[in-house]
């Protein structure tokens, strides 16, 4: 397929679906009230919404959900009697979009991947400058740094109850170095507070992992703060070359509700936060077939301030989210699924985490975000649209 007749599918996108959310009774239209005509998430109503209005044919196709979400506003639609030609030509060009990602390129990734070139990069260099700042200048404060934080969470039925997933994570940091002696650092692993209602129960889980680092294991002292494990940098060394790997592997046999409490409360997924700055965030959620079927996730990057965690399908909290140009991008399966350039091992290590836990990762998807210089005082989530239970 050329990049012409890529161009003329995203036009033809932006146009039928313009039509059909036109023909909508109540237009124009915001995101809340929107996603309750429709029945579905007001993040990926919102998504949409935004996406259209994008200039560039290109960048509407990298910015719209897959074409599921977007049969389900052509669905949606239908039932609001808007013109049956007008949701005809939609479903059209949805079966397009959905049979080019399938037949031309494969994954959602490699169709992104091909039209990045074409897309608006201005914006995306003037943000990875100024996070490169805050890191320089956060590093210096905090007198630490790390090359990369790995946080990969997989999410599985949980063994315990089956309207939750178990949630087994590996998560550290590689490449860390102290700047300065005299400055005391703690990171922490294991879930921030929980107001979900559901009861949690973070165990360590042992993946000898240490003979695959680059580094010299991190020497930290450790307790239990609550439900979360804390660790103070107890590294003294100075300088380039004193640099340690620290990983760790937990498990919560409830650790995600698996299906939602409704359509406007729906999202479920990973929420990370980034202790100390670091050069590059490598985050994967690793989702098994049965959980969130169908469903493609969406970035969510939030400024918490004050008011601590954001709860994703909280609405109030929608005031703090950060206008971020990241994406997540799908993982195709095979052998090469886990080759990350800043993790040379890390293939080795995940299939000592699934050894660990008896799973077969043919069973899973892969959904990779990664982040140059991400700020540390933001919450990244990477939020799944969970479905209603029959």
């Amino acid at each position: 397929m050329s990049m012409e007749e890529l161009e003329q599918l995203g036009e033809r996108l932006r146009a039928s679906l313009r039509s059909v959310i036109a023909g909508i009774p109540g237009a124009p239209h915001k995101p809340t009230p929107l996603a309750a005509k429709l029945g579905m998430s007001r993040v990926t109503v919102s998504r949409i919404l935004r996406a259209i209005e994008h200039e560039s044919a290109f960048e509407l196709i990298e910015a719209l959900p897959g074409p599921e979400s977007l049969r389900g506003v052509v669905n949606g639609a239908h039932q609001m009697s808007v013109a049956p030609d007008v949701l005809e030509d939609a479903g059209v060009s949805i079966d397009a979009f959905g049979w080019v990602i399938r037949e031309q390129f494969g994954t959602r990734a490699a169709l992104n991947a091909a039209i990045r070139p074409l897309t608006g990069t201005l914006r995306e260099r003037v943000d990875h400058a100024g996070r490169s700042d805050v890191f320089r200048g956060m590093s210096q404060i905090l007198g630490i740094e790390a090359q990369t934080w790995l946080t990969s969470m997989i999410f599985a039925p949980s063994p315990d109850d089956e309207d939750m997933a178990a949630v087994m994570t590996l998560h550290g940091a590689l490449g860390v170095r102290r700047l300065r002696p005299d400055t005391t650092v703690y990171f922490t692993f294991g879930p921030p507070p929980d107001r979900s209602g559901h009861a949690r129960d973070l165990s360590g889980v042992r993946v000898p992992l240490e003979d695959l680092y680059l580094n010299e294991p991190v020497v930290v002292e450790s307790e239990m703060v609550g439900a979360r494990l804390v660790h103070r940098f107890a590294n003294d060394r100075l300088g380039k070359d004193a640099m340690g790997d620290m990983l760790s592997v937990s498990m919560d046999k409830r650790g995600s509700r698996r299906y939602a409490d409704d359509a406007t409360a729906c999202l479920r997924g990973a929420s990370i936060f980034v202790d100390f700055p670091v050069r590059m965030l490598v985050c994967d959620a690793i989702v098994h077939k049965d959980i969130f079927p169908g469903s493609d996730p969406e970035l969510m990057v939030f400024n918490p301030g004050a008011r601590g965690p954001a709860n994703p399908n909280d609405l109030n909290r929608h005031a703090d989210l950060v206008d971020f140009e990241s994406t997540i991008e799908e993982v195709g399966p095979g052998p090469t699924m886990f080759d990350v350039q800043e993790i040379p091992n890390y293939g080795e290590m995940m299939r000592r985490v699934f050894e660990t836990h008896w799973c077969d990762p043919d069973d899973f998807r892969v959904y990779r975000m990664t982040i140059a210089y991400p700020v540390t005082s933001f919450q990244h989530v990477i939020a799944f649209e969970a479905p209603v239970k029959d």
